[in-house]
């Protein structure tokens, strides 16, 4: 995710630009990057493809720009969780919070992991300090209370790749997994049940 020292673009409400920018986060949620037609976009704001290309010189133009302001977004979530020092406690409920809070974004970021990640690896390239931004993420899971923190024995690493993963997946997939739940399951007790899971697993502990 790009440095949330970023400054994301900003567009006036109601403008074309921005009715541009919430059809193409809807398009990209439903079809991934590849999927996604200028035309499609287009369609959803109202408006020609001439419009979009006054604003977006191309369609991998403005995916990344989409991708870059969920990545921002979330940063500012975590950032305050690792200043809170609440280990690893605290990050999977940050990471949580901000999928559930956009769940366009999480569609978006779940087709991206799904195609290896070209665009993510390609923020990283052009953002530097991304790389601290993740390291400073892993190391924000092995501070604060003990009873908080990663267990020792695991990769902070892979930790924290885990965590973006599993909650991407459960918030994107609300409305597919309906039809598997005896009844529609409140977004509170889905971040409940995830962060239950993550953070003390599906085994019960074993007797000493």
């Amino acid at each position: 995710m790009p440095s949330p020292s970023s400054a994301a673009p900003t567009r006036p409400p109601g403008s074309i630009a921005d009715r541009l920018w919430n059809a193409a986060r809807g398009e990209f949620a439903l079809r991934g990057y590849h999927g996604a037609r200028v035309q499609g976009i287009a369609r959803r704001a109202g408006c020609n493809v001439a419009l979009l290309y006054r604003h977006w010189a191309s369609k991998k133009g403005l995916y990344l720009e989409v991708l870059r302001e969920i990545c921002l977004a979330t940063n500012r979530l975590l950032d305050q969780a690792a200043e809170r020092r609440e280990g690893a406690v605290g990050m999977v409920r940050a990471y949580l919070e901000a999928m559930s809070a956009d769940g366009e974004g999480a569609q978006i970021l779940i087709r991206e992991y799904l195609d290896g990640g070209p665009f993510l690896l390609q923020l990283i390239v052009d953002d530097p300090a991304l790389g601290n931004t993740l390291a400073r993420y892993s190391a924000a899971l092995t501070v604060g209370p003990e009873d908080q923190r990663l267990r020792a024995e695991l990769n902070p690493r892979l930790a924290l790749i885990t965590i973006f993963g599993l909650s991407s997946l459960v918030s994107a997939s609300e409305t597919s997994a309906q039809p598997f739940l005896e009844a529609p399951t409140p977004i509170e007790r889905r971040k409940e049940h995830l962060t239950d899971i993550l953070l003390h697993g599906m085994l019960a502990p074993r007797a000493r």
